[in-house]
């Protein structure tokens, strides 16, 4: 399993301020924690770049990403294309990709794009369980670079399409994405916004933190974009120079499917609630009865 994915002294290498020593220090507090399954130097690595070397702060994103992982597996866990039809259907639905190259600060960069504009066949949870699956496969097995970008790119969306959001989906999957998923989230750009951009930030502004929203940017003008995400970046349909639309699509289709090794492995990794030292996690423990996201506490 671990030749597949990338060698943590690659990870050493592109990272001089990633430090072998302090990674251990994690992993050894890692086994420690009876109701983490066993993971590897990786996994503990890539954490700690992602809270830009904060051992404390990455405790805390292991501790929040197995949990979360444990408790809801029905937004995060894996859904096998080859057996599960809804899930095959709904990669047709949208575009979830990584482009060819990075920015020049060595940013990743994540596309989703509306394909089937039907509102009747768009699932919001299932985008967000694809765009959680490309991530985890990327930074595992490419890397996690310096960062990731996500754009969003809102043509073709309608009023419909919002209303098909989920209010506890919806906050679940913000603590996840803000507190748990390994990876320095830099910026979400929302290009081609609809007419209820101001509505759809309503929804999800009580469920991001302050630094999060700042870095949500909403651009009217295309060209705004490409100052953070240069044109040469994008595919050949925005005038750039990666490939087509159509061509990334399939691309990434097949990824997810190329990969079920991976995500049958990562949906492994998650905290085994019978075994926690102390009192047991639950949904509503976690996330509040109220509605107010708790957070963990890390010993």
């Amino acid at each position: 399993m671990a030749n597949n994915m990338l060698d943590v002294n690659t990870l050493y290498e592109q990272d001089q301020k990633l430090k072998k020593n302090e990674v251990e220090m994690l992993l050894e507090w890692c086994k420690q924690q009876r109701h983490f399954p066993k993971i590897m130097e990786l996994q503990a690595a890539l954490a700690l770049h992602a809270c830009f070397y904060s051992i404390e702060q990455a405790k805390s994103c292991l501790e929040h990403f197995f949990t979360i992982r444990g408790l809801c597996p029905e937004l995060l866990g894996h859904a096998n294309p080859e057996t599960n039809a809804a899930f095959r259907e709904a990669l047709n639905v949208s575009f979830i990709g990584i482009l060819p190259e990075k920015t020049k600060e060595g940013y990743v960069v994540v596309l989703t794009k509306l394909m089937n504009t039907n509102t009747e066949v768009y699932n919001p949870q299932i985008d967000f369980k694809i765009t959680d699956m490309h991530i985890l496969r990327h930074i595992h097995v490419e890397g996690p670079g310096n960062g990731f970008v996500l754009i969003i790119d809102m043509k073709g969306g309608v009023f419909g399409h919002m209303t098909k959001l989920n209010l506890s989906e919806t906050k679940k999957n913000m603590v996840y994405l803000q507190s748990a998923l390994p990876i320095r989230l830099m910026y979400v750009h929302f290009i081609n916004v609809v007419p209820f951009m101001d509505k759809l930030l309503a929804v999800l502004k009580p469920f991001i933190n302050k630094e999060m929203f700042s870095k949500l940017m909403v651009h009217t003008n295309n060209n705004n974009l490409y100052k953070y995400v240069p044109l040469e970046c994008m595919p050949e349909d925005y005038g750039g120079k990666a490939p087509s639309i159509d061509i990334l699509f399939e691309k990434s289709k097949q990824t997810i499917y190329d990969n079920k090794w991976f995500y049958d492995y990562h949906d492994t990794m998650v905290a085994d609630e019978s075994k926690r030292i102390g009192p047991r996690k639950n949904v509503d423990s976690l996330f509040g009865f109220d509605g107010t996201f708790k957070k963990l506490s890390v010993d």
